[in-house]
């Protein structure tokens, strides 16, 4: 293989220091602009869980019970008034007081977050516990170790950048294992050649759609371009399973991280139109926290977050680099749409590219 060739395969991930400050200005601003539309969100949802506490308490007392000692230790009985209206008070104060100071504070943000989750409990303190509102929760527990507030706004640095990336590291991960674990139990039930109904099963849609529907009690509607269209559903479904797999990767590559946001979206949505299958709290969340702020909010990006321009010597040695077409027509799209070119940071199109450029090269 020739040098040029070699060259081919460096890692030119590697950014100018004037890149690296403008990601991080947009990182940092995009977060501040999003938790503070998280904490207005958390007001929206403490007000809904109140009005089902108000439904729950019309319920009999002994029908209440978890399966689980360790949450039933916690709460073995629905709350009573004044405890649950203490605890949504002390919740309400401590989203609050970080709203109105424009900075999230490691206390009162903990001790938010453990409200949040004693709050979400009595949801489901009836033999059944669902994973709805794991992405508020977790998001809450997560900013407890992000150092954000107005001082980072306006002097960003990469403690803070690299804090934000570890967030929605973890939002994102919840993803990633959900469509992880369905590839060995797929292809296990394949290889062996299981007679019982796996996710490419021709009836797998059906047999999504008919816990729901009959819950509801409701005829099928929209589920029928899953369950009669055998070919459209398995092809959705290893597109859902790519999308999952690969939403990890929004954690760092922050012009991708809109578009995983958008997908996740749809996926949700979609859900719910087709399968009944309601994540309403996680679609807005995902809204919230992915939206590009320092597009939308263009103006304000610029008056906060100016990008100090380096030396023309800090950039040596990606220039020197050699680059594929796609990574140069990339780069070029990433200079005059930062975000529209997420789309093209998708995992395994980059590896395709240098990949096809070697095998011409070699020709």
């Amino acid at each position: 293989m020739t040098p040029s060739l070699l060259s081919a395969f460096k890692d030119t991930s590697a950014k100018t220091q004037s890149e690296q400050r403008e990601e991080i200005a947009q990182n940092v601003f995009n977060f501040f602009v999003a938790e503070k539309v998280l904490r207005l969100f958390t007001f929206l949802w403490i007000y809904w869980t109140v009005q089902k506490y108000i439904l729950l308490q019309d319920r009999p007392e002994e029908i209440f019970w978890f399966n689980d000692k360790l949450v039933s230790w916690i709460m073995p009985a629905l709350p009573g008034a004044f405890l649950f209206y203490t605890v949504v008070g002390v919740a309400v104060a401590a989203n609050l007081l970080q709203l109105v100071r424009l900075r999230n504070m490691v206390l009162p943000q903990f001790v938010l977050a453990l409200c949040l989750m004693w709050l979400n409990l009595p949801h489901w303190g009836y033999g059944y516990i669902s994973h709805v509102n794991h992405t508020l929760l977790l998001s809450h527990l997560f900013l407890t170790f992000v150092p954000v507030n107005r001082q980072t706004l306006l002097s960003p640095d990469k403690y803070v950048h690299q804090s934000i990336n570890w967030f929605y590291a973890g939002i994102l991960f919840t993803y990633t294992l959900a469509g992880l674990w369905k590839v060995p139990s797929l292809l296990y039930k394949l290889i062996t050649f299981s007679p019982d109904a796996h996710w490419l099963h021709p009836h797998g849609a059906l047999f999504n759609a008919f816990v729901s529907y009959r819950n509801f009690d409701l005829d099928f509607e929209l589920a029928p371009l899953f369950t009669e269209y055998t070919l459209f559903w398995q092809v959705s479904f290893l597109i859902v399973v790519f999308l999952q797999c690969i939403s990890i990767f929004g954690a760092t590559r922050l012009p991708l991280r809109p578009w995983i946001g958008l997908l996740l979206v749809i996926f949700h949505v979609m859900n719910m139109l087709v399968f009944l299958t309601f994540f309403v709290v996680a679609t807005i969340l995902i809204i919230c926290l992915f939206t590009p702020y320092s597009v939308l909010l263009q103006p304000l990006y610029k008056k906060y977050c100016t990008i100090v321009v380096v030396s023309p010597e800090a950039t040596q040695g990606k220039i020197d680099q050699e680059i594929t077409p796609f990574e140069e027509y990339r780069n070029r799209l990433k200079s005059t749409n930062y975000f529209l070119a997420g789309i093209l940071y998708l995992p395994g199109l980059r590896t395709a590219s240098r990949a096809l450029y070697y095998l011409k090269a070699k020709r």
